[in-house]
């Protein structure tokens, strides 16, 4: 029967779809009044095809909004996965693939709607293909490794409280902290060559703005530990660069969940405590409590919390859909029982710490109520602690910070390391000599700095900075041969200092797909309208002649690990 011959009562909507699972795209009509109509298509499998078969993790089950492109030879084919098709209709979303005379897609790659890229490749046609997104994180902070004496081990990620952009609030701006110092601990740091080598890359899809390095030698008694004054701030006051020096920390008397769970044996055992409740918006989570026994009760002197653990970091789209929901980021605040069974708060923002497992100082001296013992840290969110330590160190011990010169720094590509999924979320790990070239990540358009000697734009925190994506490290090397030699009962630990920016991708990022404008120091938030990134002589000739590789993010690559061949 021809087309002609068919009669339809107020036609509404064409839905396409392969309602017998031939492989040919068949039709179905709908009709105000009357029943459904499906027009077969006949003959239309008659080459090879691929039925694709998508599902949303991180983004609807359904995987509407995805955008696919299938690459077969020479034939390049882009679809997307609509929410309707008409009134009171909506196409299949599966995706019927045409292959012509190939047998297998080469390439085919998806662009979730939260910008997750991901590709599958060798694809076999005349089948059905089923893929789930990826479990991938789209942003990390810039990360860390130290050469150890056999290989690059991971420290852990910096600058994320210099995040630019970010979501807070409707019309509201974070304020980024450039600054961050991270401790080296002596076991984990070896001369390779005569110098103390490093490598600060972006493993994921962040833009870097690194402005400055500095390595610092850290002498002092080898019965005391040092570390930097060092947490996440929500809002300033940001904490103030000094040398915190520990001797004899002790664990707590006693430590309790919100649900009356004994969880002292795992802060001294390191495993995480997290019995709290995920709520659907990333890092977040219902409002939960960690009581403590302080052992004794508080009568003046010096009284810090040396806590170690990590946070699984919320996203600018997690805080806006919070929002919508009703819902505020609640930092960790620290409240005191006093003498009548009352919980009295007594530090608003205590903070946390700043990305990977880390230990954060907070330091209670002078802010509990005389005769305090038990305390009690609240927040919603997703923060693991797996040690808590009370230390009343005086701090009258002298410890000796020795600049040791930065002698080499060269940015280049790395590619992706091999990611370790640990636990608590949120702790990943990385096998820095395990590299794939290509990765699922996308970039940001714009001006980079060009490859190789970037030494002089780093020795000074002075906005001139080193412009770094994806899959891209600066290598650095400091000379220690002009440090002083270590006293007698004394040791060496070290400080690495950065200061600089980073902006990721989400949607909800402010300029997020792209690398300008550039952060500077006195902008405030970003973007800054009204103000101007500096264009004095000295920063022309910055932007002129270091910032020359241009980047439209939408260079041919794989969006794939592959870690056959290493670096």
């Amino acid at each position: 029967m021809g087309l002609d011959k068919i009669v339809l009562k107020d036609p509404r909507s064409i839905i396409t779809g392969d309602y017998d699972g031939d492989g040919a795209t068949d039709l179905l009509i709908t009709q105000n009044h009357g029943p459904a109509v499906l027009l077969r298509n006949e003959g239309g499998n008659k080459n090879h095809w691929l039925r694709l078969v998508l599902k949303g993790l991180n983004d609807n089950r359904s995987a509407i909004g995805t955008k696919v492109e299938v690459f077969a030879g020479t034939n390049r084919q882009k679809f997307e996965i609509a929410g309707s098709s008409g009134y009171l209709g909506q196409n299949s979303t599966f995706i019927n693939v045409g292959l012509g005379q190939a047998k297998e897609a080469d390439v085919v790659r998806m662009l979730w709607p939260t910008g997750v890229v991901q590709d599958e490749i060798e694809v076999a046609g005349m089948r059905e293909q089923a893929y789930n997104e990826i479990d991938r994180r789209g942003s990390s902070c810039a990360t860390l490794f130290v050469w150890d004496g056999q290989r690059y081990e991971l420290v852990s990620d910096m600058l994320g409280a210099g995040v630019v952009g970010h979501w807070v609030g409707p019309g509201q701006r974070n304020i980024p902290r450039p600054t961050e110092y991270v401790k080296i601990d002596r076991s984990t740091i070896r001369e390779k060559n005569g110098k103390l080598s490093f490598r600060l890359m972006e493993p994921m899809e962040e833009v870097v703005y690194l402005d400055q390095v500095r390595l610092f030698a850290v002498d002092h008694p080898s019965d005391y530990e040092v570390y930097p004054n060092e947490y996440f701030a929500s809002n300033p006051p940001y904490p103030p660069f000094k040398v915190v020096a520990s001797r004899n920390p002790r664990p707590p008397a006693g430590a309790w969940d919100d649900h009356g769970h004994d969880v002292l044996a795992d802060l001294q055992a390191q495993r995480y405590v997290g019995d709290f409740e995920l709520l659907p918006f990333k890092g977040f989570t219902k409002l939960h409590s960690l009581e403590l026994d302080l052992g004794e009760p508080y009568r003046g002197g010096p009284l810090r919390l040396l806590l170690h653990g990590e946070i699984e970091y919320f996203t600018a789209t997690g805080m806006y859909a919070a929002d919508q929901a009703g819902i505020q980021a609640i930092a960790p605040y620290v409240e005191a029982l006093d003498a009548k069974g009352k919980w009295i708060r007594v530090i608003d923002d205590m903070g946390f710490p700043a990305g990977l497992p880390r230990t954060m100082i907070a330091d209670l001296s002078g802010r509990l109520p005389q005769g305090t013992q038990r305390i009690r840290i609240s927040t919603n969110l997703q923060i693991y602690w797996d040690s808590i330590l009370i230390d009343r160190t005086d701090q009258m011990v002298n410890a000796r910070l020795t600049p040791v010169p930065l002698e080499n720094a060269d940015l280049m590509f790395h590619g992706y390391p091999r990611q370790i999924e640990a636990q608590p979320p949120g702790n990943v790990k990385y096998k820095y000599e395990e590299v794939s070239r290509t990765g699922p990540y996308a970039r940001q358009s714009g001006t980079y700095t060009g490859y190789g000697d970037v030494h002089s734009l780093l020795t000074d925190f002075d906005d001139r900075l080193v412009v770094f994506g994806s899959g891209e490290e600066v290598a650095l090397e400091f000379d220690p041969h002009s440090l002083p030699a270590v006293p007698k009962n004394w040791t060496r630990d070290y400080f690495f200092l950065a200061n600089g920016y980073e902006k990721d991708m989400d949607f909800y990022t402010a300029e997020g797909a792209t690398v300008e404008p550039l952060p500077f120091r006195n902008m405030g938030t970003y973007p800054y309208p009204g103000k101007s990134f500096p264009l004095d002589d000295k920063h022309l000739d910055y932007l002129l002649n270091f910032n020359t590789r241009q980047m439209s993010g939408n260079e041919p690559q794989g969006y794939w690990y592959d870690y056959s061949q290493r670096k």
